[in-house]
């Protein structure tokens, strides 16, 4: 059986509080084939940053 790649999309609006428990939510599925795509609708808190702390913290889910 071939494996499927799942694509997830992720939109984002001022969510620094909530975006770390989404992130790790996803990352913690049982399905291996996972291709995130992240996109902010130019929030003016702290979501990016966190993002991009998160992702430089696990770089195994960062873009290869």
């Amino acid at each position: 059986m071939k494996k499927r790649m799942v694509h997830i999309l992720l939109s984002t609006y001022n969510g620094e509080k909530y975006v770390i428990e989404q992130l790790e939510s996803i990352f913690r599925q049982t399905y291996q084939e996972i291709k995130l795509y992240i996109r902010d609708d130019g929030s003016t808190d702290e979501t990016v940053k966190r993002i991009r702390q998160y992702l430089a913290q696990n770089p195994e889910y960062a873009k290869k």
